[in-house]
């Protein structure tokens, strides 16, 4: 089934500035959603997402009410949800293996929403810039055919990525939104910046000196089972995701969930 705006198939064949002037209130979102200033997300009910994380919930999780990622220059945050059942995924993509990533997420998402007759799935993108390696244009064409690979309508809602997501002072081009949340209970989705990025942001952060494969999700405590894939056993907030990705060299860290890369250029928030 394809992508589609407003009912109709995006037409990957054509360049991204096609759809925007094709689709006028996908960029009336995006400023929209970059007027808004971003809000001090506080660590309660908060689930913190890092570069190559995912983490997926319910509206029904007691423990978590907020997901969040920022931290992102080139790099993409997806926002995956189902309107009939409210299951929300948040995913830091940075191009590593985006099919593989997208396929993922969608699992997952449908996986709690199989009890849900009604709803579709709607996915937000935001993030990127006009960075001088076009890395950020080069996520954006690769995220749009991978949800439109996928067998299941997928709706685009928001889209603030590379050039919707630029500024420009004296000739150096910047991304505007570093980071967003989004509440799981009202799918309100704002820019956002995140005080702690816990827990174990440290141990987190090393996973790819492990070599371990790219995409975890995000949900302590965890362990290792007999074909080296890291399970759920959580027990205060059992609507959390149990996809779950291998961790074979390091499953002695519980919760650690991250994988970072140096793929992004080195750019300041502002502030």
């Amino acid at each position: 089934m394809p992508l589609l705006v407003n009912g109709a198939r995006v037409d990957l064949a054509r360049p991204t500035g096609d759809m925007i002037r094709a689709h006028p209130h996908l960029e009336e979102k995006a400023k929209l959603l970059r007027s808004q200033p971003a809000q001090i997300v506080e660590p309660k009910g908060l689930l913190y997402v890092q570069q190559r994380e995912f983490a997926v919930t319910t509206p029904k999780d007691g423990s978590v009410s907020i997901l969040g990622s920022d931290d992102a220059t080139t790099c993409h945050i997806v926002v995956l949800r189902h309107t009939g059942s409210g299951a929300t995924c948040l995913t830091h993509c940075d191009g590593s293996d985006t099919e593989a990533e997208v396929s993922l997420i969608m699992s997952s998402v449908k996986a709690f929403s199989n009890s849900s007759g009604c709803g579709r799935l709607e996915v937000h993108l935001v993030g990127g810039f006009n960075d001088d390696r076009q890395l950020s244009q080069k996520l954006t064409n690769q995220l749009l055919r991978a949800f439109d690979l996928q067998p299941e309508d997928v709706h685009l809602v928001t889209f603030c990525v590379t050039e919707l997501n630029d500024r420009e002072e004296q000739d150096i081009h910047f991304p505007i939104i570093y980071g967003i949340a989004v509440n799981v209970k009202t799918a309100e989705i704002f820019p956002a910046t995140f005080p702690v990025k816990g827990p174990d942001e440290d141990l987190r952060s090393a996973h790819i000196l492990t070599g371990a494969p790219p995409w975890l999700p995000v949900q302590p405590p965890c362990v290792l089972t007999a074909d080296q894939h890291l399970r759920c056993e959580n027990r205060t907030a059992p609507d959390w995701a149990l996809f779950l990705g291998a961790f074979p060299t390091c499953g002695f860290l519980a919760g650690t969930r991250r994988c970072t890369d140096f793929t992004e250029p080195f750019h300041v928030t502002p502030g």
